[in-house]
């Protein structure tokens, strides 16, 4: 009867055990730029997440971090470098830098000491975490930092379900819903749930910028030579900034006049003197490679000394007014790269992919543009030929309208997208930018979700 008693007791304890901790799993041995680390404290697995003692920060040579415990607040900051952690016990979320951010753990503690998950952290600093699941390690490399590049989208039209579905792919997402006139003055062009979408955003723990935009050569004209005219664009950019949390200001100024080049310069250096350090200026050029003579208001490599990216509209070859072509050609794209990597730093450069194509009729001056939504639309009423251009890196399609009209769509697809995103990984650019959220083309989503 003794022993019957003891072996309840036994087991009572060992399930209280597992209440207590959650059903923690003993963790993994890890591995830190090639050199194996063995603490005294065990690490442990929790939700597929491997969860470490806070103090393995402070106490590994590598991470050489500083802690801060707020008993009160069960918080506790992290120092890494120049990178400020914040972590609260029981609370998936994190702060990185005064960002928000969503843990699939959350911190806790188990015998008294604070456990916080180790992937989170090392890729906070920008450390590369892998999985050897033979050895059952976690490596963490410092010395070859990951190569991902940037992920730079623009939102453009209550496209808030599509931005959700594809977040995860995102590093940055530019808000195309701000406009601005001659007097600089600033208003949105379209209404959307602006607080609900940036609260997303700031959640999934993606760069977010206030992106202004202004078509008119005329009125382009009369804002960029104002002081008065900039100052207030200024001033108004930098309340919506502080108002919503943006992480940088986009600029996207096109058609200007090419004598405006200079005070486009004094608008930029003006902007970014005024943006707070930790935000970025972005600003959208268009395509040019070393052989284009023709004229154009920007000033491309003053914009590169200015701004901290450069996002390159490299697409619109062929345009709805020219005759039928690729909307980017790779040769065109790489010609671009060539030309922009020559005058201002690869890191700057954002290579764009166009998310769209036009749909030409024979004789016809100007062609259609067409989304992937209203292809599946054009491919339910008419038998589609799909082709592929070598020359080009290009598909394209023929069909005949109702009226017997000889018709012939160039727009991207998944093998096309590929290959400039290549393009972008082999000469180390900062990423690549589309225009835009809201199209329905999964093509580039699969491309990006396989990289």
């Amino acid at each position: 009867m003794r022993k019957k008693v003891s072996l309840l007791l036994i087991l009572s304890l060992v399930l209280l055990s597992f209440a207590i901790t959650g059903f923690i799993n003993p963790g993994p041995s890890i591995n830190i730029n090639g050199e194996q680390r063995s603490y005294d404290l065990p690490n442990h697995i929790v939700d597929n997440r491997t969860m470490v003692p806070v103090r393995f920060f402070v106490e590994d040579k590598v991470f050489d971090g500083k802690i801060e415990w707020n008993n009160e607040l069960r918080k506790v900051d992290i120092q890494l470098q120049d990178t400020i952690i914040e972590l609260i016990v029981d609370n998936k979320n994190a702060k990185v830098n005064g960002k928000t951010i969503n843990l699939d753990v959350a911190p806790y503690i188990f015998q008294n000491r604070t456990y916080v998950p180790l992937r989170f952290i090392s890729e906070a600093v920008e450390a590369e975490v892998g999985w050897n699941d033979s050895k059952r390690e976690v490596t963490i490399d410092f010395e070859n930092k990951s190569n991902n590049p940037m992920v730079f989208a623009y939102y453009y039209f209550r496209a808030f379900e599509e931005y959700k579905e594809n977040a995860h792919l995102f590093t940055d997402v530019a808000f195309r819903w701000l406009e601005t006139n001659g007097r600089g003055d600033l208003f949105y062009e379209y209404q959307d749930d602006y607080e609900e979408i940036l609260q997303f955003s700031h959640e999934q723990g993606i760069n977010t910028h206030a992106s202004v935009m202004l078509f008119d050569p005329d009125q382009l004209n009369q804002l960029l030579r104002s002081p008065e005219n900039r100052a207030r664009l200024i001033n108004n950019l930098i309340q919506e900034v502080q108002s919503y949390n943006y992480d940088g200001v986009n600029i996207d100024f096109e058609f200007l006049k090419p004598e405006d080049a200079p005070y486009l310069n004094i608008f930029l250096e003006e902007l970014k003197y005024r943006l707070p350090a930790d935000k970025t200026l972005s600003v959208a050029v268009f395509g040019r490679t070393a052989n284009d003579r023709w004229p154009i208001g920007y000033d491309y490599q003053r914009i590169g000394e200015i701004a901290d990216l450069v996002a390159v509209m490299s697409y619109d070859y062929r345009y709805r007014t020219s005759e039928p072509g690729p909307v980017a050609p790779l040769w065109w794209v790489a010609e671009n790269i060539s030309y922009f990597s020559s005058i201002m730093p690869e890191e700057k450069i954002l290579i764009g992919l166009a998310t769209y194509g036009y749909d030409w009729g024979a004789g016809q001056p100007r062609a259609n543009v067409v989304s992937a939504n209203s292809m599946t639309e054009l491919r339910s009423q008419y038998y589609i030929t799909e082709h592929f251009s070598e020359e080009h890196y290009s598909p394209y399609f023929t069909y005949r309208d109702h009226n017997n009209v000889s018709r012939q769509i160039w727009m991207e697809n998944e093998r096309s997208l590929q290959a400039k995103y290549d393009l972008v990984m082999d000469n180390d650019l900062a990423g690549v930018m589309f225009w835009r959220i809201g199209t329905g083309f999964t093509d580039l989503y699969n491309m990006l979700e396989k990289n």
